[in-house]
């Protein structure tokens, strides 16, 4: 089995409401999205959400809507009474990928430059 990490796209942690639509069983959830890549979102919902589960995310990220956005839910993990859903974004359009790299780029970069920013300030204070 192949260890290596799959997960090569920047991430970001982040706090955004999300709207679920189960395709399969013609159901809506709300969850948050609490981490975003490239690839896709991980989300932390109470509702089931069984692994190959066909779903349609809608949230707002930077300022940009992201309408029914097609992805397939990939892992689960439960943590104490949460339920974290990895999912893996398919069909993105090319403006949605565009905008979606530049947000996490944006993102990211902010988190960097905030990290550097504070860790230089408790060096030496």
């Amino acid at each position: 089995m192949d260890i290596t990490n799959k997960r090569n796209q920047k991430r970001v942690r982040v706090n955004l409401p999300v709207y679920i639509y189960d395709i399969l069983n013609n159901k809506n959830y709300t969850g948050k999205v609490v981490d975003i890549s490239m690839g896709g979102v991980s989300i932390v919902a109470e509702e089931e959400l069984p692994v190959n589960t066909p779903v349609s995310l809608t949230f707002t990220f930077e300022n940009i809507v992201y309408k029914r956005i097609s992805a397939d839910i990939v892992r689960e993990v439960k943590k104490k009474k949460e339920k974290y859903f990895g999912s893996a974004f398919f069909d993105l359009s090319p403006q949605a990928k565009r905008q979606l790299e530049d947000a996490i780029k944006k993102v990211h970069s902010k988190k960097i430059k905030g990290l550097q920013k504070e860790t230089i300030y408790n060096i030496y204070s």
